[in-house]
């Protein structure tokens, strides 16, 4: 990290210093008059807001992954006030309306480049957004309205982490848990209170947690105790129910203020889709494409559940419910034959040799392992990886933190920008003055001074087994390949402009780069690069590849289901959902969650823990959305191998080669990557797979982002895993 940051007192002095620098910034923006000044105003703007970010980034960071309490603290003090800070930035009328005027300034907005005039379009947006143009009142409505929307979402966060209350337990007989794991069942057996019941059976009192009842659900062969334990484990929170439906109630009131007819209309404005009727378009394409095989996958479930019942009771049918679908996927598994694990093949430091390898290939870059200064880093576990350009000049750096432990946050994997690349020679000189750049963080290039980026990958991994390496899972594998694609982004999106660098892009349009890498760490050519047993050095088998990739294939198609009908459910949440009065009945949400291909259990609540619906509202599409184009580019760009035959679909690209193709990684380097935010995506898209595989039309289609783009999008090869 900056050297800045040695210490909770210097953290808090940094935020200071930060404010009072952006103060600077402003005020030159707002007193631009003459002509050169006004054309700085954007980068005013840029660097402001760099200035900020630099500092509450690693704020957030550090209050997710620190065990020191004395710097969270800190963290927290730094964050909350630069944040209040940046919410009076957002409501500045002033600062608004100089931008209003450069931008409608016919002359000044000629001599901005592509990628500034998108920078210019981003404030502008966010300022509109904030209801800066809005009446006095209106936006006083606005203000409310969004102070309530922050309450509620942490209102159904504090719900979440509340955990399964205590009165819900469930009582289990002893001897329905000796199917689970040992080591599952010796943990139950401790947490929980046992007595005897009235015939001598030993009976256990369980509370349904995630951790418990996934056990269950897949292990237990008894279906009326996985019917119990799935009923108390959805039943749900009451509050957090409640606190979901008044935020979306809020969502479309707000919408409404600004002039958008729902919250759906208003987020998808500036994102690839652009409204909510074309998501529906996609998500019918998509549905369309896979219903076929998820129907095929739960008629097997059923009827391995109707020959596990024997002859029913006449007029009596047999219905498979959601606690159903996880035991007779585990027993199927489990009549085709246990398969080895993979682990032993992929020790970390072989991985991440591994991208190294892959990155070298694509793009010219590796991976250094490098020596942290003291202070530098927040753990011991931490590593530092230099990213090094062929000429062997420095592109940013990525620090790994990914082993799970207990002062550290449960988020899961994740990708924290500490530092955004722009270019800094041509600055706006303000007094006080910047917090200056040392030892690594500038470079120059032809002439010019650019910020280096630099990015923290966090994980979850379990800690390695003493004796050791740290064995990865090939879930484990993508998972960081996943993340590092999004690092690689940040290394290589250097466009000039904070704003729009790297991952700074639309929602539905992040997660192309970062999927993208999980075809690589499926590809048996890039296994052979880097996946040998950790003790002996024998090559993975790409028979066992095989077995293990059809294995996850088989189900595939209940996983998209479960996808595609969460993502409806949020495109409907956040529609008119409301009557015109603007009144519903309390716990409208669940009946709208009712329609599944498993039969809806009364009584449950399973969107009383849907959490993406906070960060990912009226925009959880993107990820299914991102997954079809990566698959696309993975085929028709880097003509990519599979862990299993392709299909055979009309127009799919169905090549075994080399995905490691230098030409292919330029195009997409210089078509999606360098853009970062600063290009309209459709563009990017279409660039890329205008190399003579994609016929035409669709490449037309595409580049249009119009309605039929997403049409098109919908009707692409599905996604193998």
């Amino acid at each position: 990290m900056e050297s800045r940051f040695v210490s909770p007192k210097s953290f808090r002095k940094a935020g200071k210093e930060a404010v009072a620098e952006a103060e600077a910034l402003l005020q030159r923006a707002l007193s631009a008059q003459a002509a050169e000044d006004k054309r700085n105003v954007v980068k005013c703007l840029d660097q402001l807001s760099d200035a900020l970010c630099r500092v509450m980034d690693v704020a957030e960071l550090v209050r997710q992954v620190h065990p020191d309490e004395s710097w969270q603290m800190a963290a927290d003090e730094v964050y909350a006030g630069m944040f209040e800070y940046m919410n009076g930035l957002n409501t500045h009328v002033g600062l608004y309306r100089k931008l209003v005027e450069i931008m409608e300034d016919p002359e000044i907005s000629a001599s901005f480049s592509p990628v500034e005039h998108e920078v210019a379009l981003s404030f502008r947006r966010d300022f509109e957004r904030s209801g800066i143009h809005l009446s006095k009142s209106a936006h006083a409505q606005f203000v409310q309205l969004s102070s309530d929307i922050q309450d509620l979402s942490r209102e159904f966060f504090r719900c979440q982490s509340a955990g399964p209350q205590k009165d819900r337990l469930v009582p289990v007989p002893f001897d329905h848990l000796r199917t689970l794991p040992s080591q599952v069942a010796m943990s139950v057996l401790q947490s929980s209170k046992t007595y005897k019941r009235k015939d001598g059976a030993t009976m256990v009192d369980l509370l349904p947690d995630d951790y418990t009842a996934h056990y269950i659900l897949r292990d237990c062969g008894h279906e009326h105790t996985r019917e119990a334990v799935y009923r108390e484990w959805q039943r749900g929170s009451s509050k957090a129910v409640s606190a979901l439906e008044g935020l979306l109630e809020r969502r479309l009131a707000l919408s409404h203020t600004v002039g958008y007819s729902s919250f759906g209309d208003m987020t998808l404005d500036d994102k690839m889709a652009k409204s909510p009727s074309h998501v529906d378009e996609f998500l019918r394409g998509l549905a369309q494409q896979a219903q076929p095989r998820w129907s095929a996958v739960a008629n097997s479930l059923y009827m391995d559940k109707v020959r596990s019942q024997g002859p029913g009771v006449p007029g009596q049918e047999t219905t498979l419910f959601p606690w159903d679908r996880e035991y007779w996927i585990s027993k199927q598994q489990m009549d085709s034959g246990a398969l080895p694990s993979l682990s032993h093949y992929f020790s970390l430091g072989r991985v991440v040799l591994g991208l190294s390898r892959v990155f070298k290939s694509l793009y010219g870059v590796e991976l250094r392992a490098a020596t942290p200064q003291p202070g530098e880093i927040w753990h011991p576990e931490v590593r530092k990886l230099e990213v090094v350009g062929e000429s062997g000049q420095l592109l940013g750096v990525v620090y790994c933190d990914v082993f799970s432990r207990s002062s550290k946050a449960h988020v899961g994997a994740a990708h924290f920008t500490a530092r955004c690349a722009r270019r800094v020679d041509d600055d706006v000189a303000v007094s006080p003055t910047s917090a200056g750049h040392s030892g690594q963080t500038v470079v120059e290039r032809e002439g010019k001074r650019f910020q280096l980026p630099v990015v923290v990958l966090i994980c979850d991994f379990p800690a390695p087994a003493e004796g050791s390496p740290p064995l990865l899972s090939w879930s484990n594998v993508e998972t960081i390949f996943h993340e590092m694609g999004h690092a690689m982004h940040s290394m290589l999106g250097q466009n000039g402009f904070h704003n729009v660098a790297g991952t700074r892009c639309p929602v539905d349009f992040v997660e192309l780069p970062s999927i993208l890498m999980e075809h690589f760490a499926r590809s048996p050519h890039v296994l052979s690069l880097f996946a040998s047993h950790y003790k002996t050095g024998a090559p993975l088998p790409h028979d066992l590849i095989h077995k293990h990739a059809e294995q996850r294939r088989r189900y595939s198609a209940l996983d998209m289901h479960a996808q595609l009908f969460m993502s409806a459910l949020d495109q409907h949440y956040h529609s008119s959902v409301l009557d015109p009065e603007g009144t519903v009945r309390p716990g409208w949400s669940t009946s709208e969650a009712s329609s599944s291909l498993f039969a809806y259990v009364e009584n449950t609540r399973w969107q009383s823990r849907f959490t993406h619906l906070i960060g990912y509202g009226a925009s959880y599409y993107a990820y299914l959305f991102d997954r079809v184009l990566a698959g696309q580019i993975w085929d028709r760009v880097f003509e990519g191998d599979h862990p299993f035959p392709p299909s055979n679909s009309a127009g799919n690209v169905t090549s075994g080669g080399n995905p490691l193709s230098r030409e292919a990684g330029e195009r997409f380097k210089n078509e999606v990557l360098r853009w970062g935010g600063g290009r309209d995506p459709w563009k990017c898209v279409a660039a890329v797979l205008d190399n003579g595989k994609t016929p035409h039309s669709e490449v037309d289609a595409v580049s249009q982002g119009s309605k039929s783009a997403m049409r098109t999008v919908g009707s692409w090869r599905l996604p193998d895993m």
